[in-house]
C-alpha cells in the first residue's frame, strides 16, 4: 500500500540534554538543527520515527502550493547555490508544475534533482507560539495536520 500524503516535518527545539535515542532519530530525519524542514512520505516508519521525536518538531501535510514556494526559493545544491525552474527543467525534463505532481503521486523524488534534503528555514515571523507544549495545547510542537502550510508561510 502506497502513502498518501507528503509530510512537512520541522524540528523547533534543540537537543540539549536529550536522550540519545532521540538525537539519532533527528538525525535520521536529516534535522540536524532548529529550523530545518524535510519532506517525508506518510509511510509507517516515518510515523514511528515522529511519534519518537514530537516533542521537539512539528509536522503536518503539505500542499503542492506551499511545496513549490519552499522548492524554488529554499532548496540548495552542494555548495549553497540555489535552484530554479530552468535548473529543474534542465535535470528532469518537466517544468516545475509536472515535478511537483509527479513528487506528490510518487514517481519523481529531490534525488533526481540532485539537492539537499533538508531546507534550511528563517524561525518563524511573529515567532513560535510555545516550544514546550503540544499544538494542540496551544504550544507549537507535534502533530498539526494542514495547519503546517500556515507555519511554512511564516518562514519561507
Amino acid at each position: 500500500m502506497r502513502p498518501v500524503d507528503r509530510i512537512a516535518v520541522i524540528r523547533v527545539r534543540g537537543t540539549v540534554d536529550v536522550d540519545r535515542r532521540i538525537k539519532d532519530t533527528l538525525k535520521m530525519l536529516r534535522l540536524e538543527r532548529p529550523n530545518y524542514c524535510v519532506i517525508v512520505s506518510n509511510s509507517e516508519s516515518y510515523k514511528g520515527m515522529l511519534q519518537k521525536v514530537k516533542d521537539y518538531v512539528t509536522f503536518g501535510e503539505i500542499d503542492k502550493e506551499t511545496f513549490k514556494k519552499l522548492l524554488l526559493k529554499w532548496a540548495r545544491l552542494p555548495g549553497n547555490k540555489k535552484i530554479d525552474e530552468k535548473y529543474i527543467k534542465e535535470k528532469t525534463g518537466k517544468t516545475v508544475d509536472e515535478f511537483i505532481d509527479d513528487y506528490f503521486e510518487f514517481k519523481a523524488e529531490l534525488d533526481d534533482l540532485g539537492i539537499k534534503k533538508f531546507f534550511r528555514l528563517h524561525p518563524p515571523r511573529k515567532g513560535y507560539r510555545g516550544v514546550r507544549l503540544g499544538y494542540n495545547q496551544g504550544g507549537s510542537l507535534g502533530y498539526r495536520g494542514k495547519d503546517i502550510v500556515s507555519l511554512l508561510e511564516r518562514m519561507i
